[in-house]
């Protein structure tokens, strides 16, 4: 069987789509050209079964030493960890990139007003987040859920956690996105592909920032690829796969937007978010990693 043996499985909005690109370039691994399988997280994904899973995405990964999926909101799924020991065994490894959960949050906020998703604050969905994600407990509005989980996919800590309770610390790599995805790029890529075993020695690109702050070109052009309609039954007849469906989708989007540099938060509401959503986890997680994490300024 071809299946994943490493996984990047967050933090989203972390550098993970800049991590995929430059991996993609090694020879000796093999990551699917749509970035996120979503098998493990989403319930209706992973109903289809591994079968599918591998017949999707990693049909063509065969003689390659490392196989990977990147899907970063399996850090955030409580029910991931023992989804993947049962489907790939004990001794995957796992690679999680941390950024600042307040940029993090706000990063993933901007996403949501860029698609129309959002018509509260930050501050105001932040505060009404814990409410709203009650309505989205079913199966069905997983990736609804997703969507409006701006702090809670910053608890790095108690997400962390309940990966080591299935998995041996060994088998991680945490990356400090600010620190040294950003600031030690090329180092940091060698540290990836020491951690992955295979030779880093070979040159990469690793000049690349994928998936920055972006906004839409057309609007006219996002409302049209969110609609649900007859329009969608066609186009599932005239491209039968859901990957390629996925991939066409994801290059749509990309043509469409343009990068911007949003306005930053203040120092008194980022000090106001810090202390009232992240402060204790961040104390759980620094005693998890052994190291401090300097993100209350």
């Amino acid at each position: 069987m071809s299946l994943p043996n490493f996984m990047c499985i967050g933090a989203t909005k972390s550098g993970t789509t800049t991590l995929y690109d430059i991996l993609r370039q090694h020879p000796d691994v093999f990551i699917p050209s749509y970035k996120e399988p979503h098998f493990f997280d989403s319930p209706i994904v992973f109903d289809r079964g591994v079968g599918w899973y591998e017949n999707t995405y990693f049909r063509n990964a065969k003689n390659r030493r490392c196989i990977g999926d990147f899907t970063p909101s399996y850090l955030f799924e409580e029910k991931a960890p023992k989804r993947i020991l049962r489907t790939l065994g004990k001794d995957v490894k796992f690679i999680i990139i941390l950024r600042n959960p307040i940029d993090r949050a706000y990063s993933q906020y901007l996403h949501s007003i860029r698609d129309e998703r959002e018509d509260l604050s930050f501050q105001m969905a932040l505060k009404e987040e814990s409410k709203r994600i009650k309505n989205y407990q079913e199966d069905i509005n997983y990736l609804l859920k997703l969507r409006i989980s701006y702090f809670s996919q910053g608890l790095y800590g108690k997400m962390i956690e309940n990966y080591l309770n299935i998995f041996s610390k060994e088998q991680f790599l945490f990356i400090l996105f600010e620190e040294e995805l950003i600031g030690k790029t090329e180092e940091t890529i060698s540290k990836v592909l020491n951690f992955l075993e295979i030779d880093s020695e070979i040159s990469l690109n690793a000049n690349i920032k994928s998936n920055i702050a972006s906004k839409v070109k057309y609007k006219w052009i996002m409302r049209f690829m969110q609609k649900s309609g007859f329009w969608r039954g066609i186009i599932r007849k005239l491209i039968f796969s859901l990957k390629w469906r996925q991939i066409i989708k994801n290059k749509i989007h990309r043509a469409n937007t343009r990068s911007f540099k949003p306005k930053p938060l203040s120092k008194e509401i980022r000090k106001e978010i810090y202390n009232n959503y992240f402060l204790d986890d961040i104390k759980k997680l620094e005693s998890i990693l052994g190291r401090e994490m300097n993100w209350q300024e």
